[in-house]
């Protein structure tokens, strides 16, 4: 659970420290890998717990309705 908590506050604190109002899925998964929180691959892990409690994702698609990329969003008080 400490590891979990730990995540999570590495997200929140990474979207406040850079005045994000969302973070590319990719981005946001390498900055965790980086930050040796996330291994790349890895389901259900103590990271993807943290992401479930504090963000929703965001589908950015195309005109024609095409998917473009997705994005984190802090969820709201958070």
């Amino acid at each position: 659970m400490d590891n979990i908590k730990t995540c999570e506050d590495f997200i929140i604190r990474t979207f406040k420290e850079h005045d994000y109002r969302g973070i590319e899925t990719n981005l946001l998964f390498k900055m965790a890998e980086e930050a040796g929180l996330y291994v790349k691959d890895s389901y259900g892990s103590d990271f993807s717990k943290a992401l479930s409690n504090t963000v929703d994702i965001q589908v950015s698609c195309d005109i024609d309705g095409d998917y473009l990329y997705s994005v984190f969003i802090l969820k709201k008080g958070e």
